[in-house]
């Protein structure tokens, strides 16, 4: 089966009344159309709220033919496996469907249920991890664990510290398939690995961010960044 190329959608979308009749604001996130061709994705629309550095795109990729959400809260980004279709009267079905509750989710994340694990680990009520310090050095505490967020493969952020000028940050998962916390590091954008926050419980998790977390976040600093 051949697909018109990415150049004939883009004009398509344009006259594409989904998109035109969508509310321009939603829970604080307002609509921006685009157009503009990125390689082979199509960026056909997008929420914004600027405040809470947060917003959800609408695009259409050539590399599976397909329209896709990606949601992007701070610098963590991800593609929404549950808006991916390549009918666009259904993609638009779908989406117009759900698209108020993923905002609202967006704009309040202590609204979403995050499941019985989450509950039960008790990491939503951390009274540690909620008192973190809102700042260190440059870094910003963008997320913390009673404002936890979805994330992908079975994964939630619990803890995100943040550099947004640098694009330097460090970012504490739990992961529910797993049953384990660990983290991530991002240089200059750049992934990088850290096994010194693996855990098992939020006793353990604690002990290893009071030893660790301000050298971990030097070390981020002082890393070179040019790539």
């Amino acid at each position: 089966m051949s697909y018109p190329s990415i150049e004939k959608i883009a004009e398509e979308v344009k006259a594409w009344n989904f998109i035109i009749n969508l509310p321009q604001e939603i829970y604080g996130f307002v609509k921006q159309t685009n157009g503009n061709i990125d390689g082979q994705i199509l960026h056909i629309c997008q929420y914004v709220n600027k405040a809470l550095k947060a917003k959800l795109d609408i695009i259409y990729t050539a590399e599976t033919f397909d329209y896709i959400v990606v949601h992007t809260m701070g610098i963590n980004t991800y593609r929404d496996v549950r808006y991916v279709y390549k009918e666009r009267d259904i993609f638009a079905e779908k989406l117009g469907e759900a698209l108020p509750g993923i905002i609202n989710s967006m704009e309040n994340p202590a609204s979403v249920n995050l499941g019985e694990m989450v509950k039960n680990k008790g990491i939503i009520a951390w009274k540690y991890g909620n008192n973190l310090p809102n700042t260190i050095g440059s870094f910003e505490l963008y997320i913390k664990p009673e404002k936890a967020i979805e994330h992908i493969n079975g994964s939630i952020i619990i803890i995100d510290y943040t550099d947004f000028e640098r694009k330097d940050q460090f970012v504490v998962y739990y992961n529910r398939l797993r049953n384990q916390f660990f983290a991530e590091l991002k240089i200059a954008g750049v992934f990088r690995d850290s096994k010194a926050f693996d855990s098992v419980s939020l006793k353990g998790l604690q002990g290893k961010l009071e030893a660790n977390l301000q050298d971990t976040l030097a070390y981020i600093n002082k890393t070179d960044h040019k790539i």
